[in-house]
């Protein structure tokens, strides 16, 4: 066995120093292309990755072959591109990380006090919206700096006092964040993005696109908006229609549908798994088992495991569709659970706002409701003609429905950080409702639920058992 390290992650200005200094073109084409030549050249893979790396137009040459000619798109997922993204909208994050082949890390709102960094949208700043949007963003600035004092006043610590007090701060407000992807995520982002309604997004579309087309012109070859992605709102519009809308119910949480005899199919999957039999007949034999039976073979499963263990494929098979109500600074937290499908309505101001219980303890909840109430008002002015836009003057209180398909292997990992005691309390409310949800369907399955600071008391009631 050979296992050679073909490459890793290296500073764009090292790498343009090191092509200056030999004289040479360096590309992660080379990559691509010499990779995808493995399914039908003999030599070896290192030898293809110095040939490719000798002569970069003929690289070139292959990847589009092969990708736009051939079709296999998946060679472009070899070359991967790290971008540092700054002076960008909370709200146009939401939009970026909705992508999930993709890595992202952001600054956090949580961990750092804010300033007033906000970025005004180019539709508002070349429109009479323009005054009224820089009042309300130093209405909102002032409020949270007054919130902060507040809490920080009732005894609570600077960091209880960033977390809730960040309530306050509208969605246009200054994010940065890393982000890691390969060629085939970016031309689809860049694609997708570039057809969005908000010039914010297709700015960036345009960054990214003429920065990695440049490093791989091979890769990155077809960047334009379609109409397939910019019909979209518009179809969108058509579907809602004159729709009614109907009291919320004030849940959090709310099961949906989910997998029917969920703790049958879970041993049917392990009894498929582990033997020759089909599925039928594994379901079959896991439906003349006792309940008792049933919780002894998925223990089986979980004795050994460890907190940052996942549990066993065949968990994917149980499937629970929620419907959920979170503020913006909830759901930047659940937009990062980017394998489970998530499917966002707009954000909607009839479903009130979420008021920490720390704003509540610093006596700022008129304070925090004027300010919550002037962002509406500003919001109603612009959504009368534009709701995309207007959610730009909406702080992380405001709320929207969203439904989440997940299945329990997903739930597991979704407890072990969200259900952790230094979750933050929102989503930490959030994660216990879903698990005490599935918990009531699927009380086998679910044994091991748990966070990170629980999962010692939860094996202990496990092997108890």
């Amino acid at each position: 066995m050979r296992v050679i390290l073909a490459g890793y992650n290296v500073e764009s200005e090292m790498i343009k120093k090191a092509g200056d200094e030999f004289g040479v073109e360096l590309t992660p084409e080379v990559i691509s292309a010499a990779y995808a030549r493995i399914s039908r050249d003999p030599r070896n893979v290192d030898t293809l990755r110095k040939e490719a790396r000798t002569r970069v137009e003929k690289a070139r040459k292959s990847n589009e072959t092969i990708i736009f000619g051939l079709g296999h798109s998946s060679v472009a997922e070899h070359a991967v591109f790290n971008f540092d993204i700054m002076d960008i909208s909370r709200l146009a994050v939401e939009s970026i990380e909705h992508f999930r082949l993709a890595s992202y890390t952001e600054k956090s709102q949580r961990y750092i006090r804010l300033g007033r960094d906000f970025v005004v949208p180019q539709e508002i700043s070349e429109s009479e919206y323009r005054d009224g949007f820089m009042e309300l963003i130093e209405y909102l600035s002032g409020a949270y700096e007054e919130v902060y004092r507040r809490i920080e006043g009732a005894g609570e610590d600077k960091y209880v006092a960033r977390e809730d007090a960040r309530y306050l701060m509208p969605l246009a407000t200054s994010a940065q964040l890393g982000m890691t992807l390969n060629a085939r995520a970016a031309e689809y982002m860049i694609s997708r993005l570039a057809s969005h309604p908000l010039q914010e997004l297709r700015e960036f579309a345009g960054k990214l696109s003429s920065i990695a087309g440049k490093v791989a012109p091979s890769l990155i070859k077809y960047p334009e908006p379609t109409e397939y992605f910019k019909s979209m709102p518009q179809i969108r519009k058509r579907f809602a229609g004159n729709a009614k809308r109907v009291d919320d119910d004030g849940k959090m949480a709310t099961l949906v549908s989910s997998t029917a005899s969920g703790d049958e199919k879970l041993a049917a999957g392990l009894i498929f798994s582990s033997s020759s039999i089909s599925y039928f007949a594994a379901l079959e034999k896991a439906r003349s088992m006792k309940k008792s039976e049933i919780r002894d073979m998925i223990c089986e499963t979980l004795q050994l495991i460890k907190p940052h263990d996942s549990v066993w494929r065949e968990f994917e098979n149980i499937q629970m569709l929620f419907e959920v109500r979170v503020s913006a600074s909830c759901y930047a937290q659940l937009k990062r659970h980017r394998m489970a499908t998530q499917i966002v309505q707009p954000y909607d101001t009839s479903l009130g706002c979420t008021v920490p219980a720390a704003v509540k303890k610093g006596r700022a909840v008129s304070v925090f409701r004027r300010a919550v109430d002037r962002s509406e008002k500003f919001y109603r002015k612009i959504a009368s003609t534009d709701r995309i836009l207007a959610e730009y003057v909406l702080t992380n209180a405001h709320r929207r429905r969203v439904l989440l398909n997940m299945n329990l292997r997903e739930l597991y990992h979704f407890s072990r950080l969200r259900s952790d005691t230094h979750a933050q309390w929102e989503i930490r409310d959030l994660s216990g409702e879903l698990c005490s949800i599935a918990s009531s369907r699927y009380p086998a399955g679910t044994m091991m639920l748990s966070g990170k600071d629980g999962f010692d008391e939860a094996m202990g009631q496990l092997l108890n058992k």
